[in-house]
Formats: C-alpha cells, sequence, structure tokens
C-alpha cells in the first residue's frame, strides 16, 4: 500500500479553512478566488524546475529515453483538454463529500489494518505541502499502520510530491523488495504469501548476479540525487543535445502505439 500525500487529514488542512469559502464566492469572482487556491499546490521549485524543462537544460531523471520523452510531451499537450474548468458545484461537492466526509470515515476504519501485519505500507510526504498536513498525518498514521515506512521528499509542496524530485518507482522498489521477484503463481497459502520473501537479503542479491537491477533500480540516479536546489531530481537530457524531441514526433509510429 503506497499513500502520498495522505487525505486523512484534510480536516486539519489549510485546503479544509480556505476550500468552502471559495465555493461560496458569487459566480462572477470564482474565477479568480480558484487562482487564491495556487500557492497551496506549488512549491519554491515547481516553476523554475518546469522553466529548465522548457529550455532543454535538464529533465527528471526518470526521462532517459526518446519513448519516455515523447510520453511526457503527450501528457503535457493533453493537459488543457484533460484539465477542464472545475464548476463550483463540483469543488463544494469534493471537498464536503469525497474529502470531508472520506476523511471521517476513513479514520473510523483504520484500525482495520491490524488485521493485516505483514502489508508493508509506504506512506510518501511533501516537504513543503501546504495543502495538507501531510508529514505529520504520515507520523500519526505510522503510529497506526503496521509494517510502515515514511518518506519525506526534500523541498517538494503538494503538487510536486510525485515529481522530479522523487523517482517514486525506484523508492517503491526500494521499499518493497518483493517488487523485484519473478511473477510466481500463487501457491494456495493465502492472498497474501507473496509478502514473505519482504526483506529477504537474498532479493537484491541475486538481481545483481543476474545483472537485472539496471533498469529495475531501487534510488534516484547519482546524477539527480546530488544536484542542488532547483536542480535536485534532475540531469542533463540523455541524448546531449541542446534542444528538446520534437512534438511532431511524440505521435510517430516508432515512440506512439495505440492500443485498441
Amino acid at each position: 500500500l503506497t499513500l502520498v500525500n495522505a487525505a486523512t487529514c484534510f480536516d486539519r488542512s489549510k485546503l479544509a479553512l480556505e476550500g468552502p469559502g471559495i465555493a461560496k464566492v458569487p459566480i462572477l469572482l470564482y474565477p479568480l478566488a480558484l487562482i487564491r487556491l495556487l500557492p497551496l499546490f506549488t512549491d519554491e521549485y515547481s516553476f523554475p524546475q518546469l522553466l529548465i524543462i522548457l529550455q532543454s537544460k535538464g529533465l527528471p531523471s526518470v526521462i532517459d529515453s526518446e519513448e519516455r520523452e515523447a510520453y511526457m510531451g503527450r501528457i503535457a499537450f493533453s493537459l488543457p483538454q484533460k484539465l477542464k474548468f472545475m464548476p463550483q458545484e463540483t469543488l463544494a461537492w469534493r471537498l464536503s463529500e469525497w474529502l470531508d466526509v472520506g476523511c471521517s470515515r476513513m479514520d473510523t476504519k483504520l484500525d482495520r489494518f491490524q488485521k493485516f501485519p505483514k502489508l508493508p505500507v509506504l506512506i510518501i510526504a511533501g516537504e513543503k505541502d501546504k495543502t495538507l498536513p501531510s508529514i505529520a498525518e504520515a507520523e500519526r498514521l505510522s503510529s497506526i499502520l503496521p509494517n510502515t515506512i515514511v518518506h519525506v521528499v526534500e523541498g517538494a509542496g503538494h503538487a510536486s510530491t510525485c515529481g522530479s524530485r522523487v523517482d517514486l518507482t525506484a523508492l517503491m522498489r526500494g521499499s518493497f523488495p518483493e517488487i523485484l521477484q519473478p511473477k510466481q503463481k500463487n501457491n494456495g497459502s493465502g492472498p497474501l504469501d507473496w509478502m514473505i520473501r519482504r526483506n529477504s537479503p537474498n532479493t537484491l542479491k541475486e538481481d545483481q548476479e543476474n545483472n537485472t537491477t539496471e533498469q529495475r533500480r531501487t534510488a534516484m540516479k547519482p546524477v539527480a540525487a546530488e544536484g542542488k536546489g532547483i536542480y535536485f531530481g534532475l540531469e542533463p537530457r540523455y541524448n546531449g543535445k541542446e534542444q528538446g524531441l520534437s512534438p511532431l514526433l511524440y505521435w510517430s509510429q516508432k515512440l506512439y502505439k495505440k492500443w485498441k
């Protein structure tokens, strides 16, 4: 189980204080009021890192091939279509019925996780999250949920916790060694039998002997991890070029396949 900036603390958040008021402002003032929420989701590195990427001076360490850069480009181009304007009624419903009610219900059910002591849990929190008190909530949840690992993403705000400042896939592999194991059929001992090998000292050793860890790293790449300030999590372009991949190639036959 992986939790990122767990919303189980919504009732103690700045979003809970400021959001409902914005959902009630006069309709003509609503678009401007929404802008007031933007600082809650960003951090000091968000826009500078975006500028570095747009200028082709660096890329998130996980974007290390044409295929991945094309995928990132397709996502960027699709955002205007996917992120549609949120009506006031939708915001009000999400804040009350989704977050507020959901938070309350989850609080009454957290003790149920005690029934699964072998269930590994990774809680990720942004150090600069201004939307939710994520670090305090991570500490609270780690005292309730068994077998928990807490990882704080340095300098990350709410929206950037899963951005370039963390190699999420590598972090999950490092936290859940069973991910690195070959898929095996269930031997009938139960749905959680795959957890038995968790924390086995042979887990990574076997991968190293089989030379299979290169594409399944368990930590951020060294160059990205050694970056300072806005360069943390970024590394030079994988192909050494000063220009990014042409958008004309994002949907090319080589780099894009549409699944039916």
